[in-house]
Protein backbone atom coordinates (compact mmCIF):
# COMPACT_ATOMS: atom_id res chain seq x y z
CA UNK A 1 0.00 0.00 0.00
CA UNK A 2 0.91 3.41 -0.82
CA UNK A 3 1.60 4.68 2.62
CA UNK A 4 -0.67 7.38 5.06
CA UNK A 5 0.49 9.69 7.44
CA UNK A 6 -0.43 12.73 9.27
CA UNK A 7 1.10 16.12 7.94
CA UNK A 8 2.62 15.95 11.54
CA UNK A 9 4.09 12.54 11.20
CA UNK A 10 5.77 13.49 8.03
CA UNK A 11 7.07 17.13 9.29
CA UNK A 12 8.61 15.34 12.59
CA UNK A 13 10.07 13.02 10.06
CA UNK A 14 11.54 15.96 8.06
CA UNK A 15 12.92 17.32 11.38
CA UNK A 16 14.57 14.06 12.24
CA UNK A 17 16.16 13.75 8.93
CA UNK A 18 18.25 16.74 9.15
CA UNK A 19 19.04 16.13 12.82
CA UNK A 20 20.00 12.98 11.66
CA UNK A 21 22.61 14.42 9.25
CA UNK A 22 20.85 14.78 5.57
CA UNK A 23 20.87 18.29 4.96
CA UNK A 24 17.50 20.34 4.38
CA UNK A 25 19.48 21.18 0.27
CA UNK A 26 19.46 17.49 -0.31
CA UNK A 27 15.82 16.49 0.73
CA UNK A 28 15.00 19.86 -1.58
CA UNK A 29 16.51 18.19 -4.25
CA UNK A 30 15.71 15.34 -4.12
CA UNK A 31 11.95 16.35 -4.25
CA UNK A 32 12.53 19.00 -6.72
CA UNK A 33 13.91 16.43 -8.81
CA UNK A 34 11.11 14.47 -7.98
CA UNK A 35 8.59 17.10 -9.12
CA UNK A 36 10.92 17.85 -12.80
CA UNK A 37 10.30 14.48 -13.82
CA UNK A 38 6.32 14.62 -13.18
CA UNK A 39 6.21 17.47 -14.92
CA UNK A 40 8.74 16.21 -17.87
CA UNK A 41 6.34 12.99 -18.46
CA UNK A 42 3.09 15.74 -18.58
CA UNK A 43 4.60 17.80 -21.12
CA UNK A 44 6.06 14.99 -23.42
CA UNK A 45 8.46 16.95 -25.07
CA UNK A 46 10.33 19.47 -22.94
CA UNK A 47 12.68 21.03 -24.74
CA UNK A 48 10.84 24.77 -25.69
CA UNK A 49 8.30 24.75 -24.07
CA UNK A 50 7.14 27.00 -21.35
CA UNK A 51 6.99 26.92 -18.04
CA UNK A 52 5.61 29.15 -14.88
CA UNK A 53 6.43 28.28 -11.11
CA UNK A 54 4.08 30.10 -8.98
CA UNK A 55 6.69 29.99 -6.00
CA UNK A 56 5.76 30.89 -2.12
CA UNK A 57 8.17 31.71 0.22
CA UNK A 58 8.75 28.98 2.07
CA UNK A 59 10.30 25.36 1.41
CA UNK A 60 7.40 24.22 -1.17
CA UNK A 61 8.52 27.46 -3.07
CA UNK A 62 11.83 26.50 -3.31
CA UNK A 63 10.97 22.98 -4.83
CA UNK A 64 9.12 24.08 -7.32
CA UNK A 65 12.20 26.40 -8.35
CA UNK A 66 14.67 23.56 -8.13
CA UNK A 67 12.18 21.51 -10.61
CA UNK A 68 12.29 24.64 -12.60
CA UNK A 69 15.56 24.97 -13.12
CA UNK A 70 15.88 21.10 -13.96
CA UNK A 71 13.40 21.68 -16.31
CA UNK A 72 15.46 24.45 -17.71
CA UNK A 73 18.37 23.19 -18.21
CA UNK A 74 16.86 19.90 -19.99
CA UNK A 75 15.72 22.06 -22.49
CA UNK A 76 12.73 24.72 -21.40
CA UNK A 77 15.78 27.91 -20.95
CA UNK A 78 14.82 30.92 -21.68
CA UNK A 79 11.11 29.78 -21.12
CA UNK A 80 11.59 29.12 -17.35
CA UNK A 81 9.74 32.03 -15.19
CA UNK A 82 9.64 31.68 -11.24
CA UNK A 83 7.35 34.09 -10.05
CA UNK A 84 7.51 34.65 -6.11
CA UNK A 85 5.19 35.81 -3.70
CA UNK A 86 7.80 38.02 -2.18
CA UNK A 87 11.16 39.20 -2.72
CA UNK A 88 13.50 36.71 -4.13
CA UNK A 89 16.10 39.13 -2.67
CA UNK A 90 15.04 38.16 1.28
CA UNK A 91 14.12 34.17 0.69
CA UNK A 92 15.89 32.25 3.29
CA UNK A 93 19.15 30.78 2.43
CA UNK A 94 17.88 27.78 0.74
CA UNK A 95 15.26 30.00 -1.28
CA UNK A 96 17.99 31.99 -2.29
CA UNK A 97 20.00 29.51 -3.60
CA UNK A 98 17.05 27.90 -5.37
CA UNK A 99 16.65 31.16 -6.81
CA UNK A 100 20.06 31.22 -8.41
CA UNK A 101 19.95 27.49 -9.65
CA UNK A 102 16.63 29.01 -11.93
CA UNK A 103 18.66 32.17 -13.01
CA UNK A 104 21.84 29.89 -13.49
CA UNK A 105 19.56 28.16 -16.15
CA UNK A 106 18.64 30.77 -18.35
CA UNK A 107 15.07 31.12 -16.60
CA UNK A 108 13.89 34.74 -14.53
CA UNK A 109 12.42 35.08 -11.37
CA UNK A 110 10.62 37.83 -10.40
CA UNK A 111 8.20 39.02 -8.05
CA UNK A 112 4.50 37.75 -8.06
CA UNK A 113 2.18 40.61 -10.09
CA UNK A 114 -1.12 39.46 -11.16
CA UNK A 115 -1.07 41.52 -14.73
CA UNK A 116 2.45 39.96 -14.89
CA UNK A 117 0.96 36.18 -13.88
CA UNK A 118 -1.92 36.57 -16.27
CA UNK A 119 0.31 37.07 -19.28
CA UNK A 120 2.72 34.44 -18.52
CA UNK A 121 0.40 31.72 -17.69
CA UNK A 122 -1.75 32.46 -21.08
CA UNK A 123 1.39 31.19 -22.85
CA UNK A 124 2.36 28.62 -20.09
CA UNK A 125 2.47 25.02 -21.57
CA UNK A 126 2.60 23.72 -17.82
CA UNK A 127 2.31 25.51 -14.56
CA UNK A 128 4.30 24.46 -10.65
CA UNK A 129 2.51 25.61 -8.15
CA UNK A 130 4.63 25.78 -5.18
CA UNK A 131 2.76 28.18 -2.80
CA UNK A 132 1.94 26.24 0.06
CA UNK A 133 2.71 23.03 1.66
CA UNK A 134 0.70 20.40 3.59
CA UNK A 135 1.04 22.18 6.74
CA UNK A 136 -1.35 25.31 5.48
CA UNK A 137 -4.68 25.56 6.86
CA UNK A 138 -7.72 28.69 6.68
CA UNK A 139 -8.50 30.49 3.52
CA UNK A 140 -5.03 31.71 1.80
CA UNK A 141 -4.86 35.48 1.96
CA UNK A 142 -3.24 38.47 0.18
CA UNK A 143 -0.92 37.75 -2.46
CA UNK A 144 -1.02 33.81 -2.31
CA UNK A 145 -4.87 34.09 -2.99
CA UNK A 146 -3.78 36.40 -5.95
CA UNK A 147 -1.65 33.60 -7.10
CA UNK A 148 -3.88 30.68 -6.41
CA UNK A 149 -6.26 32.46 -7.99
CA UNK A 150 -4.37 33.23 -11.35
CA UNK A 151 -3.75 29.57 -11.31
CA UNK A 152 -6.93 29.11 -12.24
CA UNK A 153 -6.88 31.35 -14.85
CA UNK A 154 -4.11 28.71 -16.62
CA UNK A 155 -5.04 26.70 -19.81
CA UNK A 156 -2.37 24.56 -19.25
CA UNK A 157 -2.11 21.35 -16.37
CA UNK A 158 -0.43 22.50 -12.93
CA UNK A 159 1.90 19.66 -11.13
CA UNK A 160 1.45 20.69 -7.43
CA UNK A 161 4.11 20.23 -4.75
CA UNK A 162 3.24 18.20 -2.27
CA UNK A 163 -0.44 19.27 -2.16
CA UNK A 164 -2.93 22.17 -4.49
CA UNK A 165 -2.22 25.23 -2.66
CA UNK A 166 -5.50 26.11 -0.33
CA UNK A 167 -6.12 22.88 0.40
CA UNK A 168 -5.82 21.81 4.41
CA UNK A 169 -3.37 18.70 3.98
CA UNK A 170 -4.92 17.34 7.59
CA UNK A 171 -8.83 17.62 6.46
CA UNK A 172 -9.06 18.60 2.73
CA UNK A 173 -10.87 21.52 3.65
CA UNK A 174 -10.96 24.32 1.19
CA UNK A 175 -11.75 27.19 3.21
CA UNK A 176 -11.06 29.58 -0.08
CA UNK A 177 -9.28 29.86 -3.10
CA UNK A 178 -7.47 26.62 -4.27
CA UNK A 179 -4.99 25.13 -7.15
CA UNK A 180 -6.90 22.22 -9.34
CA UNK A 181 -3.66 19.99 -10.22
CA UNK A 182 -3.39 17.61 -12.99
CA UNK A 183 -0.56 16.28 -10.98
CA UNK A 184 0.22 16.04 -7.13
CA UNK A 185 3.41 14.38 -6.35
CA UNK A 186 3.57 14.28 -2.54
CA UNK A 187 6.61 13.20 -0.43
CA UNK A 188 7.21 10.14 1.36
CA UNK A 189 3.64 9.64 2.23
CA UNK A 190 -0.18 10.52 1.11
CA UNK A 191 -1.38 12.63 3.34
CA UNK A 192 -5.29 12.55 4.19
CA UNK A 193 -6.12 15.81 2.60
CA UNK A 194 -5.22 14.06 -0.58
CA UNK A 195 -7.98 11.69 0.17
CA UNK A 196 -11.04 13.61 1.84
CA UNK A 197 -13.23 15.62 -0.32
CA UNK A 198 -13.54 18.50 -1.27
CA UNK A 199 -9.60 18.59 -1.17
CA UNK A 200 -9.63 15.05 -3.05
CA UNK A 201 -10.90 16.74 -5.86
CA UNK A 202 -8.19 19.15 -6.71
CA UNK A 203 -5.41 16.53 -6.52
CA UNK A 204 -5.18 15.06 -9.79
CA UNK A 205 -3.59 12.04 -10.22
CA UNK A 206 -1.14 11.35 -7.23
CA UNK A 207 2.30 10.85 -6.76
CA UNK A 208 4.34 9.52 -3.99
CA UNK A 209 8.04 10.23 -4.33
CA UNK A 210 10.32 8.60 -1.44
CA UNK A 211 12.74 11.36 -0.51
CA UNK A 212 14.61 9.41 2.52
CA UNK A 213 12.84 10.71 5.40
CA UNK A 214 13.09 7.89 7.81
CA UNK A 215 9.07 7.68 8.32
CA UNK A 216 8.23 4.79 10.19
CA UNK A 217 5.73 2.64 8.12
CA UNK A 218 2.42 2.94 9.73
CA UNK A 219 -1.15 0.78 9.45
CA UNK A 220 -2.56 2.81 7.07
CA UNK A 221 -2.64 3.01 3.15
CA UNK A 222 -4.40 3.55 -0.05
CA UNK A 223 -4.65 0.21 -2.18
CA UNK A 224 -2.10 -0.70 -4.91
CA UNK A 225 -2.93 -3.65 -7.48
CA UNK A 226 0.09 -5.05 -6.40
CA UNK A 227 -1.20 -5.32 -2.66
CA UNK A 228 -4.46 -7.50 -4.04
CA UNK A 229 -3.78 -9.64 -6.84
CA UNK A 230 -2.25 -12.23 -4.42
CA UNK A 231 -5.95 -12.20 -2.60
CA UNK A 232 -7.97 -13.25 -5.77
CA UNK A 233 -9.57 -16.55 -4.49
CA UNK A 234 -8.33 -18.88 -7.75
CA UNK A 235 -9.99 -22.27 -8.59
CA UNK A 236 -7.94 -25.15 -8.55
CA UNK A 237 -8.28 -28.57 -9.79
CA UNK A 238 -9.09 -30.21 -7.07
CA UNK A 239 -12.06 -28.18 -5.83
CA UNK A 240 -15.53 -28.53 -6.07
CA UNK A 241 -18.74 -26.27 -5.95
CA UNK A 242 -18.99 -26.15 -2.24
CA UNK A 243 -15.03 -26.05 -1.51
CA UNK A 244 -14.98 -23.11 -3.31
CA UNK A 245 -17.98 -21.26 -1.14
CA UNK A 246 -21.63 -21.81 -0.03
CA UNK A 247 -22.95 -18.28 0.16
CA UNK A 248 -26.25 -17.63 1.57
CA UNK A 249 -27.75 -14.21 0.60
CA UNK A 250 -30.81 -12.22 2.04
CA UNK A 251 -32.86 -9.57 0.30
CA UNK A 252 -35.64 -7.99 -1.13
CA UNK A 253 -38.79 -7.37 -0.46
CA UNK A 254 -42.05 -7.05 -2.88
CA UNK A 255 -41.28 -4.20 -4.55
CA UNK A 256 -37.37 -4.24 -4.22
CA UNK A 257 -36.50 -7.78 -6.59
CA UNK A 258 -33.82 -6.28 -7.97
CA UNK A 259 -31.83 -5.56 -5.12
CA UNK A 260 -31.10 -9.45 -4.61
CA UNK A 261 -30.54 -10.19 -8.12
CA UNK A 262 -27.71 -7.64 -8.46
CA UNK A 263 -26.25 -9.23 -5.60
CA UNK A 264 -26.56 -12.86 -6.96
CA UNK A 265 -25.51 -11.49 -10.12
CA UNK A 266 -22.11 -9.99 -8.45
CA UNK A 267 -21.42 -13.24 -6.46
CA UNK A 268 -22.06 -15.27 -9.52
CA UNK A 269 -18.97 -13.34 -11.22
CA UNK A 270 -16.87 -13.26 -8.34
CA UNK A 271 -16.31 -17.40 -8.15
CA UNK A 272 -18.72 -17.92 -6.14
CA UNK A 273 -19.07 -22.28 -5.71
CA UNK A 274 -23.18 -22.54 -4.54
CA UNK A 275 -24.91 -19.67 -4.19
CA UNK A 276 -28.23 -19.43 -2.44
CA UNK A 277 -30.67 -16.38 -2.66
CA UNK A 278 -33.30 -16.13 0.34
CA UNK A 279 -36.17 -13.48 -1.18
CA UNK A 280 -39.47 -13.30 -0.23
CA UNK A 281 -42.35 -15.53 -1.95
CA UNK A 282 -43.69 -12.80 -4.13
CA UNK A 283 -40.37 -12.18 -6.07
CA UNK A 284 -38.56 -15.53 -6.45
CA UNK A 285 -39.64 -16.92 -9.38
CA UNK A 286 -38.49 -13.36 -10.84
CA UNK A 287 -34.98 -13.01 -8.90
CA UNK A 288 -34.57 -17.23 -9.81
CA UNK A 289 -35.23 -16.60 -13.51
CA UNK A 290 -32.52 -13.56 -13.57
CA UNK A 291 -29.85 -15.75 -11.72
CA UNK A 292 -30.47 -18.80 -12.59
CA UNK A 293 -27.27 -20.72 -11.05
CA UNK A 294 -28.43 -19.52 -8.10
CA UNK A 295 -30.49 -22.17 -5.43
CA UNK A 296 -33.21 -19.78 -3.95
CA UNK A 297 -35.34 -19.99 -0.75
CA UNK A 298 -38.92 -18.21 -0.80
CA UNK A 299 -39.62 -16.27 2.77
CA UNK A 300 -42.53 -15.89 3.82
CA UNK A 301 -44.33 -12.53 4.24
CA UNK A 302 -46.83 -10.57 6.38
CA UNK A 303 -47.77 -6.83 6.13
CA UNK A 304 -45.68 -5.60 3.43
CA UNK A 305 -42.61 -7.18 4.70
CA UNK A 306 -41.15 -10.76 6.12
CA UNK A 307 -43.48 -12.88 8.53
CA UNK A 308 -41.69 -12.55 11.61
CA UNK A 309 -40.40 -16.27 11.66
CA UNK A 310 -38.80 -16.19 8.25
CA UNK A 311 -35.40 -16.97 9.24
CA UNK A 312 -36.69 -20.25 9.85
CA UNK A 313 -36.67 -20.93 6.01
CA UNK A 314 -33.28 -20.46 5.82
CA UNK A 315 -31.62 -22.85 8.72
CA UNK A 316 -30.61 -25.56 6.66
CA UNK A 317 -28.35 -23.01 4.77
CA UNK A 318 -27.20 -21.32 7.37
CA UNK A 319 -25.70 -24.65 8.80
CA UNK A 320 -23.78 -24.77 5.25
CA UNK A 321 -23.07 -21.51 4.17
CA UNK A 322 -19.23 -20.08 4.42
CA UNK A 323 -20.87 -16.67 4.69
CA UNK A 324 -24.15 -14.71 4.48
CA UNK A 325 -24.74 -11.53 2.94
CA UNK A 326 -27.91 -9.75 4.49
CA UNK A 327 -30.08 -6.35 3.70
CA UNK A 328 -30.45 -4.96 0.33
CA UNK A 329 -33.88 -4.31 -0.49
CA UNK A 330 -35.13 -5.91 2.54
CA UNK A 331 -37.18 -3.17 3.75
CA UNK A 332 -37.39 -1.54 7.78
CA UNK A 333 -41.06 -3.30 8.68
CA UNK A 334 -41.07 -5.06 11.90
CA UNK A 335 -40.98 -8.27 11.14
CA UNK A 336 -38.15 -8.22 8.83
CA UNK A 337 -36.13 -6.45 11.44
CA UNK A 338 -36.14 -9.30 14.12
CA UNK A 339 -35.72 -11.91 11.20
CA UNK A 340 -32.27 -9.55 10.35
CA UNK A 341 -31.53 -10.13 14.07
CA UNK A 342 -32.03 -13.81 14.25
CA UNK A 343 -29.87 -14.38 11.66
CA UNK A 344 -27.23 -13.18 12.31
CA UNK A 345 -27.28 -13.88 15.69
CA UNK A 346 -27.88 -17.40 15.28
CA UNK A 347 -24.93 -16.87 12.19
CA UNK A 348 -21.75 -17.53 13.68
CA UNK A 349 -19.71 -17.86 10.03
CA UNK A 350 -19.13 -14.43 8.34
CA UNK A 351 -21.69 -11.90 7.28
CA UNK A 352 -21.39 -8.78 5.47
CA UNK A 353 -24.20 -6.09 6.32
CA UNK A 354 -25.89 -3.87 4.39
CA UNK A 355 -28.44 -1.45 3.54
CA UNK A 356 -31.84 -2.36 5.53
CA UNK A 357 -29.79 -4.45 7.39
CA UNK A 358 -27.75 -2.14 9.50
CA UNK A 359 -31.21 -0.13 10.12
CA UNK A 360 -32.48 -3.49 11.97
CA UNK A 361 -28.59 -4.46 13.24
CA UNK A 362 -27.51 -0.81 14.70
CA UNK A 363 -25.06 -0.87 17.06
CA UNK A 364 -25.98 -1.91 20.38
CA UNK A 365 -26.26 -5.72 21.40
CA UNK A 366 -26.88 -7.39 18.41
CA UNK A 367 -23.09 -5.90 16.33
CA UNK A 368 -21.03 -5.95 19.46
CA UNK A 369 -22.52 -9.58 20.39
CA UNK A 370 -21.90 -10.75 16.93
CA UNK A 371 -19.76 -14.26 17.42
CA UNK A 372 -18.53 -14.06 13.69
CA UNK A 373 -16.33 -12.21 11.57
CA UNK A 374 -18.43 -9.37 10.59
CA UNK A 375 -18.35 -6.48 7.29
CA UNK A 376 -20.53 -3.19 7.66
CA UNK A 377 -20.80 -1.65 4.54
CA UNK A 378 -22.80 2.01 5.05
CA UNK A 379 -22.55 4.76 2.51
CA UNK A 380 -22.42 8.37 4.48
CA UNK A 381 -26.00 8.41 5.30
CA UNK A 382 -26.07 5.43 6.87
CA UNK A 383 -23.00 5.93 8.60
CA UNK A 384 -24.10 8.88 10.38
CA UNK A 385 -27.20 7.45 11.66
CA UNK A 386 -25.13 4.37 13.37
CA UNK A 387 -22.28 6.76 14.21
CA UNK A 388 -23.84 10.01 15.07
CA UNK A 389 -21.66 11.07 17.79
CA UNK A 390 -18.22 10.10 15.17
CA UNK A 391 -15.59 12.79 15.21
CA UNK A 392 -12.49 13.14 13.01
CA UNK A 393 -11.87 12.54 9.11
CA UNK A 394 -13.72 10.23 7.83
CA UNK A 395 -10.29 8.23 8.17
CA UNK A 396 -10.48 9.01 11.50
CA UNK A 397 -14.42 8.23 11.95
CA UNK A 398 -14.11 4.65 10.18
CA UNK A 399 -11.31 3.37 12.26
CA UNK A 400 -12.59 4.46 15.42
CA UNK A 401 -15.95 2.91 14.95
CA UNK A 402 -14.07 -0.77 13.39
CA UNK A 403 -12.50 -0.52 16.77
CA UNK A 404 -15.95 0.07 18.99
CA UNK A 405 -17.71 -2.32 17.00
CA UNK A 406 -15.24 -5.53 16.93
CA UNK A 407 -16.19 -4.75 13.20
CA UNK A 408 -14.57 -4.14 9.73
CA UNK A 409 -16.12 -1.02 8.51
CA UNK A 410 -16.57 -0.39 4.82
CA UNK A 411 -17.24 3.43 4.46
CA UNK A 412 -18.69 3.92 0.78
CA UNK A 413 -18.08 7.55 -0.66
CA UNK A 414 -15.76 9.63 -2.49
CA UNK A 415 -12.68 7.36 -1.57
CA UNK A 416 -13.81 4.33 -0.07
CA UNK A 417 -12.43 4.01 3.49
CA UNK A 418 -11.77 0.29 5.13
CA UNK A 419 -11.36 -0.66 8.52
CA UNK A 420 -10.54 -3.22 10.37
CA UNK A 421 -10.25 -3.37 14.65
CA UNK A 422 -6.75 -4.52 14.50
CA UNK A 423 -6.65 -0.79 13.49
CA UNK A 424 -5.24 -1.35 9.45
CA UNK A 425 -7.12 0.98 7.05
CA UNK A 426 -6.79 1.00 3.13
CA UNK A 427 -8.48 4.02 1.52
CA UNK A 428 -9.34 2.53 -2.11
CA UNK A 429 -8.17 4.18 -4.92
CA UNK A 430 -10.51 3.16 -7.84
CA UNK A 431 -14.11 4.14 -8.70
CA UNK A 432 -15.39 6.63 -10.92
CA UNK A 433 -18.56 8.85 -10.57
CA UNK A 434 -21.26 6.65 -12.52
CA UNK A 435 -20.90 4.79 -8.90
CA UNK A 436 -23.13 7.16 -7.69
CA UNK A 437 -26.76 4.93 -9.01
CA UNK A 438 -28.97 3.32 -7.09
CA UNK A 439 -27.90 -0.32 -6.90
CA UNK A 440 -24.39 -0.24 -7.07
CA UNK A 441 -24.25 -0.94 -3.21
CA UNK A 442 -26.29 -4.00 -3.75
CA UNK A 443 -23.28 -5.68 -6.50
CA UNK A 444 -20.70 -4.38 -3.87
CA UNK A 445 -22.57 -6.35 -1.29
CA UNK A 446 -22.54 -9.68 -3.36
CA UNK A 447 -19.26 -9.41 -4.26
CA UNK A 448 -17.78 -8.59 -0.56
CA UNK A 449 -20.04 -11.65 0.00
CA UNK A 450 -18.66 -13.68 -2.40
CA UNK A 451 -15.15 -13.28 -1.15
CA UNK A 452 -15.95 -13.58 2.49
CA UNK A 453 -17.87 -17.08 1.24
CA UNK A 454 -14.42 -18.03 -0.51
CA UNK A 455 -12.24 -17.81 2.53
CA UNK A 456 -11.15 -14.21 2.58
CA UNK A 457 -11.04 -12.47 6.06
CA UNK A 458 -13.34 -8.87 6.09
CA UNK A 459 -10.53 -6.84 5.98
CA UNK A 460 -9.64 -8.22 2.87
CA UNK A 461 -12.52 -8.76 1.13
CA UNK A 462 -14.02 -5.56 1.96
CA UNK A 463 -10.25 -4.08 -0.10
CA UNK A 464 -10.23 -6.32 -2.63
CA UNK A 465 -14.08 -5.83 -3.74
CA UNK A 466 -13.91 -2.23 -3.10
CA UNK A 467 -11.06 -2.18 -5.55
CA UNK A 468 -12.69 -4.74 -8.48
CA UNK A 469 -16.10 -2.96 -7.77
CA UNK A 470 -14.69 0.26 -8.69
CA UNK A 471 -12.58 -0.60 -11.39
CA UNK A 472 -15.35 -2.64 -13.19
CA UNK A 473 -17.59 0.74 -12.82
CA UNK A 474 -14.60 2.55 -14.53
CA UNK A 475 -14.40 -0.59 -17.68
CA UNK A 476 -18.50 0.38 -17.77
CA UNK A 477 -18.14 4.31 -17.86
CA UNK A 478 -15.41 4.06 -20.68
CA UNK A 479 -17.75 1.85 -22.80
CA UNK A 480 -20.79 3.20 -21.85
CA UNK A 481 -19.98 6.65 -21.37
CA UNK A 482 -20.47 8.77 -17.89
CA UNK A 483 -24.28 9.15 -17.80
CA UNK A 484 -25.63 5.69 -18.75
CA UNK A 485 -23.81 3.45 -16.28
CA UNK A 486 -26.34 1.19 -14.47
CA UNK A 487 -25.80 -1.42 -11.47
CA UNK A 488 -26.51 -4.34 -13.66
CA UNK A 489 -23.88 -2.77 -16.13
CA UNK A 490 -21.58 -2.78 -12.84
CA UNK A 491 -21.81 -6.24 -12.23
CA UNK A 492 -21.20 -7.54 -15.90
CA UNK A 493 -17.91 -5.82 -15.81
CA UNK A 494 -16.69 -7.55 -12.81
CA UNK A 495 -14.96 -10.25 -15.13
CA UNK A 496 -12.84 -7.74 -16.93
CA UNK A 497 -12.02 -6.05 -13.51
CA UNK A 498 -10.77 -9.40 -12.20
CA UNK A 499 -8.96 -10.13 -15.18
CA UNK A 500 -7.38 -6.59 -15.59
CA UNK A 501 -6.00 -7.12 -12.34
CA UNK A 502 -4.45 -10.46 -12.28
CA UNK A 503 -2.45 -9.16 -15.55
CA UNK A 504 -4.19 -11.03 -18.27
CA UNK A 505 -5.38 -8.01 -19.73
CA UNK A 506 -3.89 -4.21 -20.10
CA UNK A 507 -4.92 -1.30 -17.08
CA UNK A 508 -7.85 0.16 -18.62
CA UNK A 509 -8.85 3.85 -18.18
CA UNK A 510 -8.14 5.52 -14.85
CA UNK A 511 -5.80 1.64 -13.49
CA UNK A 512 -5.18 2.73 -10.12
CA UNK A 513 -5.53 6.51 -9.49
CA UNK A 514 -5.96 6.84 -6.15
CA UNK A 515 -9.03 9.25 -6.90
CA UNK A 516 -12.30 7.18 -5.43
CA UNK A 517 -15.76 8.83 -7.16
CA UNK A 518 -17.70 5.46 -5.66
CA UNK A 519 -20.99 6.56 -3.44
CA UNK A 520 -22.83 2.71 -4.24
Amino acid sequence: MKPIATVDAVQAADKAAQEGGTPVEVLMRRAGAAVARAAAAELGEVAGRRVVALAGKGHNGGDACEALARLARRGVGAGAEALVTGDPDDLDEQGRRCVALVRRAGGRVRVFDAGLAGRLLAGADLVLDGLLGTGSSGAPRGVVAEAIAAAGTARAPVVAVDIPSGVDGATGEVAGEAVRAAVTVTFQAVKPGHLLAPGSGHVGRLEVADIGLPLEPGRWGVSEAADLTGLVPLPTATQHKRSRGVLLLVGGSPDMGGAPTLMGLAARRAGTGLLVLAVPASVVERVGAAVPEALTVALPESGGGLARNADDACRRWLGEATAIGVGPGLGRSDGTQKVVRGLLATYDGPAVVDADALFALGTGGPLAERRGPTLVTPHAGEFARLAPDAEGTRLDQAAGRARRWKATVLLKGDNTVVADPDGRLAVNPTGVPALATGGTGDVLTGLAGSLLAQGLAPFDAARLGAWVHGRAAALAAAELGPVSVAAGDVAGRLPGAFRELLGTEGPGPRGGAPVDRGRG
